[in-house]
């Protein structure tokens, strides 16, 4: 099975929709002095989709080797359902996805757990500004050596976040931004047609069982580079694939592992990196794929190109072999990526 040309946006593309979070462990001691002001202001951010109604237009723009990378969102939120997201200017006529309204515990600021953001950034509290007509306060991530890292706009009457930047390392240059253009908050939203996020046979395995699947021959590392930390673990039952999700609180990367060997048919449109046998393809999100060990790895996510390498370069890698055709096993997560977010269902418009 080929792997097609998904633009799975890893959850970040989706500003304020309070997407399923699992509960996260509380942060370790730190010396960082967070400004109480900016943990109130990402706290109201993160449970502001579970009260607030809305319709607006979303521009989320990725910038890395491909050149900019661009999508322009029509997003109708029911706070007591979901998100119905449509593809605007798509030449395929009814690209929608729908999210389900979040029923977690867990705290996440655009596909970010709050906890592991507040672990990772100094975070800022600047007052105040104007965009799109609407008053906002602006919260900024700080790294350790005081480079910007992220920089947040709040809706200062409802909570929701209407903007969101991540930097580059250097703290200047811009490698992802979603924007609302437009926004109407309303009294009240029904979405008629709200199917379920994943599909059958995909359940949460959590990280209780993360001890037994390194015992069974799983890579599922507690942290990698780029200070990724893992918090959460999915299964699909119908092929065995699993999926292990590491976030900082800003960047988010899926690794996927299915058991077999990788079908060179899976990577055409890729580009070969300086490691053999690793395919990539940059975008939004960027995706690497490679095979080691009797397991198919697959990582999807929205970090800039250098910071993804380095955690390639941290996971198994064999020096590839030649193979037959009969056995070669397909990549296989085309299913997967449809739940990994929703925006997976519109991957085939987003080029």
């Amino acid at each position: 099975m080929s792997l097609p040309r998904l633009a799975v946006l890893v959850s970040t593309a989706l500003i304020g929709f309070g997407l399923p979070a699992p509960a996260v462990a509380a942060p370790p001691t730190t010396t960082r002095e967070d400004s109480p002001q900016a943990i109130s202001w990402l706290t109201r951010a993160a449970g502001a989709p579970n009260h607030v109604s809305y319709h607006g237009t979303q521009i989320v723009t990725s910038w890395g080797p491909q050149g900019a990378s661009s999508a322009m969102l029509d997003i109708v939120h029911a706070a007591s359902q979901g998100s119905e997201i449509s593809v605007v200017g798509s030449s395929s006529p009814g690209a929608k996805a729908f999210v389900q309204r979040a029923t977690s515990q867990g705290a996440a600021v655009d596909g970010g757990p709050l906890t592991l953001l507040q672990a990772t950034y100094e975070l800022v509290y600047t007052c105040c500004t104007d965009t799109i007509g609407r008053t906002a306060v602006v919260v900024e991530a700080l790294r350790d050596d005081q480079t910007l890292a992220a920089r947040f706009w709040i809706d200062k009457a409802t909570g929701l976040l209407l903007q969101r930047q991540l930097f580059s390392e250097d703290g200047t240059t811009l490698v992802r931004a979603t924007v609302f253009t437009e926004l109407e908050i309303e009294d009240s939203e029904f979405l008629g047609h709200l199917p379920p996020m994943a599909p059958n046979g995909v359940e949460s395995l959590g990280m209780g069982k993360v001890d037994n699947l390194r015992s069974q021959g799983w890579v599922c590392a507690p942290e990698l580079p780029a200070s990724l930390k893992l918090y959460d673990v999915h299964q699909d039952s119908t092929n065995g694939s699993l999926q292990f999700s590491y976030s900082d609180g800003l960047f988010n990367v899926s690794l996927f592992e299915q058991r077999g060997v990788l079908d060179p048919a899976a990577v055409a449109g890729f580009s070969p990196t300086g490691t053999p046998g690793v395919h990539v393809r940059y975008g939004m999100p960027s995706y690497v794929v490679w095979s080691s060990g009797g397991i198919v790895y697959t990582l999807i996510g929205d970090l800039p190109p250098d910071r993804l390498d380095q955690v390639v370069d941290a996971l198994p890698h064999d020096v590839p072999v030649t193979l037959t055709a009969v056995q070669r096993t397909g990549a296989g997560l085309a299913r997967i990526a449809t739940w990994l977010t929703p925006m997976g269902a519109l991957s085939g418009k987003l080029g």
